[in-house]
């Protein structure tokens, strides 16, 4: 990091006040139309200043200034040129337009001292010496800071003198002169109003830092964080996160520098600043790469190219690039590092870097050695060292330029502090001391006064600005509310429909049926790409890249197209470049961009007319084209086909939403690639799409993860129980339905009841109470409910070990990947999003329900019952260890019951049972029947014990009934047994 970035700075105007809202544009436009009055009117122009107008549209506000400048100067109202002047100086300096900032701002200072407007002159001092420093002519910048102090500190104007004092010591700061730069920063922090306070004492903290000082640095920039807070300065408590983090990383506390990183990269994301956050991806990179995981160190230098490439910050890309070199030559990538280094060199040689360029060749030259090329490395060596030596004399130089420009300053202070000693001595004059005092007390109040005024604006212009992004906010929230909830009301309707269609055969209502059937599943299209949409506002929406056949993929859903083209008598064709095999893209982004582009196509081309869909491989890029002779869209609005809502005006009679194409732009950018139009009115149109299709592409983030299931094994075993606890094989399955919408709710029950004992629940902590007591064959349930939603469900029935066997199917209106892999982590173990079909949810229900049978039957029999063999994977295996201990331990026990077993536990008979059966197969009493029969077998097998000692050692009072249950389990009387083992 710069020590240019490593200053905050403090740009002081008295005239800046808050920026209002839109409204207040509209407003100030009426007011000027109606005004009169010439002064009135320059102030009205220069007002635009603090409007919304100095975001949206900031080369107005330059017109409006400088149309305030020529009426102030028409009617000789100089304080009004003045302010003109400073306005325009201050948004060209903005603007990095330096030439035209000084001219202006020159101009302002030459008039505010001709008319001794205190004031005006602050400002345009101030702004000069920000655009020079700016430019990096601090010798220049110096006087003009000087200047405000002087005239400011004469009239009593604290806040001035404190703002120009914050702003040397910037300047000291970047020069390397700290203790002139902390002289100026406690002055500011002595003097200033809170939003100058805060700046000096962030700054006061950068000196420490620079100065090896860690602990004071650390001191100041943590009080400096409750000022930040009170201010409601989010950028500057960003930077002092940022910076406490690198200080923690200095001194190897790696994670709290993550945790401080971490802060401040949601901060700047939150206002926009892409700048600092791929400064502090940077920063984590170094981080990562210290502590050896090289891994992380990747994804955050590559991340923030990624973020640099979008603000072409070339110097960034150059350093993270030698910063990957770096992670692959450490992990011995030794190709993959050339490249990269090579790259970097390159970038390095373009920008004229030469610290970046004298590291790229010193780890070539470490790398070509690596790979035995001692030729390349040698001369990278030889370049390295020029590049070293030379850069060690250019710093040699600076240190000692700065020490006479410190000697030099010192000496000039010096004679300026006698002179000003020696006037004060001889115009000592108590009576004027008087005047003057109470002339600058007045001068004070008043300027206190605007600074209030001023300050209270700014802190109006902030809060609205702030209501501006929660509207915003509510928007985007509002626009995937509603389509959730369009989801639920979308399964009442086409679920019945379906279920209606079946069984009907009249002509006339199965048309009727279909008719609602497809503009529900219109109208489902239409919530998904809102939904889409909002979500690619927020940025919620990801890429999920995989490697597919491209070829046949686009072939799938062009021919989806052809039915509806036949019926309208379209010519459809596909030619494709069978080079389009393996590909890496987002396969539902493709298809809603190709589906978006073919709908349009035939929509508006006419029977009998042509649509063309081509898709080339170029290098490593999709370049897909759709074309048709249709209506065409006129050139004039040509340029606002991507504009979300538009319509062309001939487009209205065909219908629509004006959101489609709107859609499809926001998924061609998402996927790093490129969207254009042309078309001819009455002649057709041609979308040409340009999508990369290699790995390298795209970020790690963006990769599909592989999926991986981990099955559950069970126990089965087929030993009868006794009567009592019999389940009859004919019992339905109990199903629990765990929905809020009472009309889904039912629907599902008038599904589900003909093949299963249905019951209800109506939230999340419903559910669980009943699923516990009742430990069901499956469960149903909603995501989104009041009290406990259904992934905290999930969850809690996975982690109790009376219910974490039953399978769990999810119910919700969120379609997107993130939140079905969300879903699937937390236990469930199928995904249907709303409106679902009733077959499919049958179906799954069953193979749900037959699988885990299967891994029942699989589990008994690869699993001996016994403690010490069952290996501890989950929450089944747990409590079945549990069970066990307690029987062998009570093994010789004849009194040991269900009833006892059920208190050890702490369960229900029936939660007992119903467990039990799941896992094993048995009923509890069977259960602790077959465990005493197996110790009875092992006892039989050792010499000297007989059958009836081993009968009452195995909890058996009945020799009679231990042999039958004995000969029943192994085939074999147990005296016969005894005598084959011995």
């Amino acid at each position: 990091m710069s020590l240019k970035r490593l200053i905050l700075f403090f740009t002081f105007l008295s005239f800046i006040n808050a920026i209002q809202a839109q409204d207040e544009v509209d407003s100030l436009r009426k007011q000027l139309q109606l005004e009169n009055v010439d002064s009135n009117r320059v102030k009205l122009y220069l007002s635009f200043f603090y409007t919304d107008l100095y975001y949206s549209n900031p080369e107005e506000v330059i017109q409006f200034a400088k149309q305030a400048a020529s009426l102030s100067k028409q009617i000789a109202y100089k304080k009004g040129e003045v302010d003109a002047y400073n306005t325009l100086g201050y948004m060209y300096r903005i603007r990095s337009e330096n030439d035209s900032a000084l001219y202006y701002f020159e101009e302002g200072a030459e008039l505010a001292e001709e008319i001794d407007f205190l004031g005006g002159m602050a400002d345009a001092h101030t702004g000069l010496g920000n655009t020079y420093n700016q430019l990096g002519e601090w010798e220049k910048a110096i006087p003009h800071f000087e200047i405000v102090i002087k005239r400011a500190g004469k009239a009593g104007n604290n806040v001035l003198v404190a703002s120009a004092n914050n702003n040397i010591g910037n300047i000291y700061l970047s020069k390397g002169a700290y203790t002139k730069a902390l002289e100026h920063y406690q002055e500011s922090l002595e003097k200033g109003n809170l939003s100058i306070k805060e700046t000096a004492q962030i700054n006061i903290g950068l000196v420490h830092n620079q100065l090896g000082n860690f602990e004071k640095a650390k001191s100041y920039l943590q009080e400096s964080i409750e000022l930040c807070e009170k201010s409601g300065n989010k950028y500057a408590l960003a930077f002092v996160y940022q910076h406490l983090g690198a200080i923690e990383q200095q001194s190897a506390s790696y994670a709290l520098a993550v945790e401080y990183f971490n802060k401040a990269s949601a901060i700047f994301d939150a206002i926009n600043e892409r700048y600092n956050v791929s400064d502090i991806k940077t920063n984590l990179g170094n981080l990562y790469y210290d502590q050896a995981k090289y891994g992380k160190a990747l994804i955050e230098f590559r991340e923030s190219i990624a973020i640099q490439k979008t603000i072409e910050h070339d110097v960034g890309i150059c350093n993270n690039l030698l910063a990957i070199g770096k992670v692959l030559l450490a992990t011995k990538q030794l190709n993959a590092a050339e490249d990269t280094l090579l790259l970097a060199d390159q970038l390095a040689d373009t920008l004229q870097l030469l610290p970046a360029k004298s590291n790229i060749t010193k780890l070539l030259s470490q790398l070509y050695e690596s790979k035995g090329d001692l030729g390349k490395a040698l001369s990278f060596s030889k370049v390295h060292k020029v590049l070293y030596d030379s850069l060690t004399n250019i710093e040699q130089s600076k240190l000692v330029a700065e020490m006479e420009a410190k000697y030099e300053v010192s000496q000039k202070e010096q004679e300026i502090e006698l002179l000003s000693a020696e006037n004060q001595v001889a115009n000592l004059q108590l009576q004027k001391q008087q005047n003057l005092r109470n002339y600058l007390l007045t001068i004070a109040i008043i300027l206190i006064i605007l600074v209030a005024v001023g300050y209270s604006r700014y802190q109006i212009k902030v809060r609205a600005n702030t209501k501006l992004r929660e509207l915003d906010q509510v928007k985007t929230n509002f626009f995937t509310n509603i389509s959730h909830e369009f989801r639920t009301p979308l399964t009442l309707i086409l679920n019945p429909v379906e279920k209606i269609l079946k069984t009907e055969n009249d002509p006339a209502i199965k048309n009727d049926l279909h008719l609602v059937q497809r503009n529900a599943q219109r109208l489902l299209e239409l919530t998904n790409q809102i939904l889409d949409l909002s979500k690619l506002e927020a940025g919620k929406l990801k890429l999920v890249v995989q490697q597919h056949d491209l070829a046949k993929f686009i072939r799938m859903n062009v021919a989806a197209f052809e039915s509806l083209a036949a019926s309208r008598n379209i010519d459809l064709s596909c030619e494709i470049d069978e080079q389009l095999n393996l590909a890496f893209f987002d396969s539902d982004s493709v298809q809603k961009i190709l589906n978006n582009l073919l709908s349009n196509a035939l929509k508006f081309t006419p029977a009998g007319g042509m649509v063309r869909v081509q898709a080339l491989k170029e290098n490593e890029f999709l370049v897909l084209s759709v074309e048709d002779n249709g209506k065409g869209i006129p050139s004039d609005q040509l340029t606002h086909i991507f504009d979300r809502f538009h319509q062309v005006d001939s487009s209205e009679a065909y219908g629509g939403t004006g959101i489609g194409l709107t859609l499809t732009k926001e998924l061609v950018s998402l996927h790093h690639g490129t969207i254009s139009a042309k078309s001819t009115a009455e002649k057709g149109s041609r979308f040409d799409i340009q999508i990369p299709i290699s790995a390298r592409a795209y970020h790690q983030a963006e990769m599909a993860e592989q999926e991986q299931e981990t099955p559950t094994t069970f126990h089965d075993t087929t030993m009868p129980e006794p009567v009592e606890e019999v389940e009859l094989n004919n019992k339905k399955a109990i199903a629990l339905i765990v929905e809020d919408n009472l009309d889904l709710i039912h629907h599902i029950t008038s599904i589900l009841q003909a093949e299963y004992k249905v019951v209800q629940a109506h939230n999340g902590k419903e559910g669980m109470a009943k699923a516990v007591d009742l430990i069901p064959d499956i469960i149903i349930s909603d995501w989104m409910m009041p009290e406990m939603d259904g992934l905290e469900l999930c969850k809690l029935l996975r982690h109790d070990e009376r219910t974490s066997h039953i399978p769990i199917v999810m119910l919700t209106a969120k379609v997107d990947i993130e939140s079905k892999l969300d879903g699937l982590k937390t236990g469930a173990d199928e995904y249907l999003a709303k409106p679902f079909n009733t077959d499919e949810l049958l179906i799954r229900m069953q193979n749900l329900i037959n699988q885990r049978e299967q891994l029942r039957l699989k589990y008994n029999k690869t699993i001996a019952l016994s403690p010490s063999k069952v290996d501890v994977d989950n929450p089944d295996e747990r409590f079945l260890i549990k069970i066990l201990s307690i029987v062998e331990e009570h093994i010789s026990d004849t009194d040991l019951t269900v009833e006892k077993l059920q208190n050890e536990l702490g369960v229900s008979r029936m939660q007992l049972h119903r467990k039990l059966k799941a896992l094993t197969g048995f009923s509890t009493s069977e259960f602790i029947r077959d465990i005493r029969l197996q110790r009875a077998a092992d006892l039989l097998k050792a010499n000297g014990i007989q059958v009836t000692e081993a009968a009452y050692q195995s909890g058996f009072n009945s020799l009679s009934y231990f042999t039958q249950c004995f000969k029943n389990k192994y085939g074999i009387a147990p005296s016969d047994y005894h005598k084959n083992q011995a």
